[in-house]
């Protein structure tokens, strides 16, 4: 067997292969016996016919493709050991002639990194700030779960609890029409589109009440962005919302606290806590987005097709399907699912490669104990604990709680070297624009406001994030 070697861009190689006269032969001969196997040839007992009439009879196409089945495959693993090579994944192979038999492999192998100055990256870290307002906006959302709500028979106010039908054209045409329509107006929240929420002020139930809203041209919905919206509105119920005062007796009624000043100080605790959490986040993001701008990588295409496929297998597990009906639910539309989310492949791709390079040269190394530590953390001190412990009882868990906690440390050390080098003067290499949070002060505020909501898991669950309670109406 003749192997040439030629490296090309992207972290790849390209075997042309030839297999000798004798070992074609050999193949070529046991294939046709298979077929004579597999078929009934006129005139020759089951398995007996000789190649030569089996070619003559299916064709020597047939003969030739039922050798390279097992011919190809076997000498293609020849040359990559011959090579010593390491794939990534399979190869792109062309078989370029028959006599002799010549093919050309196209082999995706471990990807090229070069780290660069990757310990001179410079990026300032946050510091989680709680304010005074975002305590309140916790607490104001905690008493709007525990509301009571009260019929009133008066026009409608902002923070009013709302039961109401209301039909919306455009253009002449139906774009709405829903009966029983129940929600609270809030003065900071958009009711269908800009401006509606505003006109329901006054409003009183009974008649049917006729309001027309000019849409802004950059609206979301495309349907009614820049359109005259008219509502048709019927309002049943307006029931004012009273709040429970702040003070021990509510906090009690939340959670176990004793006192109001447990429960601020809960509720400062989780915002805190979120607020880390979600700093902690920007700042790792940001960080390799540092790294990057130090390192080169390259890396085979059939890395990313590779990502593409678990992908694609994460969104039908989401589905509650396996990957064989998710695909055919999809239809065509699959392709253009799969090929959408290719730049997101790579970048996973590539961030994963740079980040298991920085383990290796930082040599991060989890122990047994390490591994222990964060089921601890992740089971913690419920009574489920030991069930929920024995689901990590496996060695597929653990091993993934092990990754996990490598891309933990591994983008910790990072960040130690980013935050020293940022506090010594070195100029950033975050740039605004770098910058994906995109987001201003107020929508972090109230990211944080929520999750720390999600946080009070000691509190009543509810149908909304303020949805109050009815009170007697009898």
């Amino acid at each position: 067997m003749k192997v040439t070697a030629e490296r090309i861009p992207e972290a790849q190689i390209v075997l042309e292969i030839e297999i000798d006269e004798k070992q074609t032969k050999r193949s070529l001969d046991q294939a046709a016996r298979r077929l004579a196997q597999r078929y009934r040839i006129p005139g020759f007992r089951k398995g007996k016919a000789p190649r030569r009439v089996i070619e003559n009879t299916l064709g020597a196409d047939a003969v030739f493709e039922e050798a390279a089945e097992r011919l190809i495959p076997k000498a293609y693993d020849d040359a990559v050991e011959q090579e010593g090579l390491e794939p990534v994944g399979a190869p792109d192979l062309e078989i370029l002639d028959r006599d002799p038999v010549r093919f050309k492999a196209t082999v995706p192998l471990p990807p090229i990194v070069d780290m660069g100055d990757y310990k001179g990256i410079s990026v300032e870290k946050e510091t989680a700030e709680v304010t005074e307002e975002m305590i309140g906006d916790t607490l104001l959302q905690l008493q709007r779960q525990h509301a009571i709500l009260e019929p009133v028979d008066r026009p409608v106010e902002f923070n009013d609890h709302l039961r109401m039908d209301v039909r919306a054209e455009a253009d002449g045409e139906q774009i709405m029409s829903e009966e029983g329509v129940e929600f609270s107006l809030r003065e900071d929240t958009t009711v269908a589109v800009p401006g509606f929420g505003e006109k329901l002020v006054g409003l009183e139930k009974g008649p049917e009440h006729e309001v027309s809203v000019d849409v802004p041209d950059d609206h979301d919905d495309a349907e009614v962005a820049g359109k005259t919206v008219t509502f048709l509105v019927t309002i049943h119920d307006i029931k004012n919302e009273e709040l429970p005062e702040l003070d021990d007796d509510f906090a009690s009624e939340v959670g176990e606290h004793e006192t109001f000043v447990e429960l601020r100080e809960k509720v400062e605790a989780d915002l805190n806590e979120a607020a880390e959490q979600r700093i902690a986040s920007e700042f790792h993001d940001k960080v390799i987005q540092a790294v990057m701008k130090k390192v080169s990588v390259e890396f085979a295409p059939a890395m990313i097709d590779h990502e593409l496929e678990h992908m694609m297998g994460e969104m039908a597990q989401q589905s509650g399907q396996n990957m064989d009906s998710y695909m055919e639910m999809l239809g065509p539309a699959a392709t253009q699912i799969r090929e959408s989310m290719r730049g997101r492949a790579a970048d996973r791709v590539l961030n994963t490669i740079v980040l298991s390079e920085a383990a290796v040269v930082e040599e991060i190394e989890v122990s047994e104990e390490d591994i222990e530590a964060e089921i601890d953390k992740m089971v913690g001190d419920t009574p489920q604990a030991e069930q929920l412990r024995a689901i990590f009882d496996n060695e597929n868990s653990r091993e993934m709680i092990k990754r996990n906690v490598v891309t933990r440390q591994t983008l910790d050390a990072l960040g130690a070297y980013a935050t020293k080098n940022f506090a010594a003067g070195v100029p950033s290499d975050i740039d605004e624009g770098d910058d994906d949070d995109g987001g201003d002060d107020d929508g972090d505020e109230e990211e944080v406001t929520e999750q720390a909501l999600d946080a009070e898991s000691d509190a009543p669950a509810t149908d909304g994030d303020d949805e109050p309670q009815d009170g007697a109406e009898d």
